[in-house]
């Protein structure tokens, strides 16, 4: 079983899993991907993998990534 501290809006938590792996790395840090970008551009969303500190919330479940949120203005949005 692998664990993984992360922390969200400054509540930190651990997380463990069992079987596969998350293949999947945070762009900015490396660690695991919790969620997708959501931005959108010409109809597409970037999808860049983050974790859940780097993830921005932009709605409900809707997550930009920091250079997205930073762009759009969002609170929070420095990495």
């Amino acid at each position: 079983m692998s664990c993984e501290r992360i922390v969200v809006g400054g509540v930190s938590a651990i997380v463990c899993t069992r079987g596969r792996k998350n293949r999947r790395q945070c762009r900015w840090c490396g660690r695991g991907a919790a969620f997708a970008c959501d931005a959108t551009k010409r109809s597409r969303t970037c999808s860049a993998p983050m974790c859940a500190e780097h993830a921005r919330e932009a709605g409900p479940d809707t997550h930009h990534c920091p250079d997205h949120a930073a762009m759009l203005g969002l609170f929070g949005a420095s990495a």
